[in-house]
């Protein structure tokens, strides 16, 4: 038969909707990756500007040193938590994979936070500047980013899920 025929693997609802929660909520997130080996989601911060591999070393000890203090306060004990840099000149992409089971909003909105406080306006967020959701928008999407987190806690999702913003609008696929 021909292979324009055949099935193509669709994303498990609910994963999608989380990574696609995430892309809405949090503007500097330029990509997300839920991995089911592992059942971890991988953020990617992307940054423009050049950088020595000192910053970019010291901001990954900062971030590090702040989400082990976050993990500790909140009470969290075994966390999986991987921080890299892809790239030193021109554009570079911050990676951080967080396991799902620990994955907070909170967690997510500190992260945030860090790298707009660290590297500024060199940190690329995918803001439309004719739209600026209002608080109350921004408060429902995170309860709903909480209600997604949650879910994804109590299945088993298969496969490899992408998340990618695409000019003004947010695509996740399955891989």
């Amino acid at each position: 038969m021909c292979d324009f025929l055949k099935r193509t693997k669709k994303p498990n609802p609910d994963a999608s909707r989380l990574l696609a929660s995430i892309l809405v909520v949090f503007p500097a997130v330029q990509s997300v990756t839920y991995e089911s080996k592992g059942e971890t989601l991988e953020l990617s911060f992307a940054l423009n500007g050049k950088f020595s591999q000192e910053e970019l070393e010291n901001f990954l000890s900062y971030v590090a040193e702040s989400l082990e203090t976050f993990h500790h306060l909140e009470g969290l004990g075994c966390t999986t938590m991987e921080l890299n840099v892809e790239g030193v000149y021109g554009t570079c992409f911050l990676n951080v994979r967080r396991d799902v089971a620990t994955l907070t909003c909170r967690e997510l909105s500190l992260l945030t936070e860090l790298a707009a406080s660290y590297f500024g306006d060199q940190l690329i967020e995918e803001y439309d500047e004719n739209y600026f959701p209002d608080e109350e928008y921004l408060i429902a999407q995170e309860n709903y980013l909480e209600q997604c987190l949650n879910n994804m806690r109590q299945m088993r999702v298969e496969g490899r899920l992408v998340g990618v913003r695409e000019q003004e609008r947010v695509v996740v696929y399955a891989r």
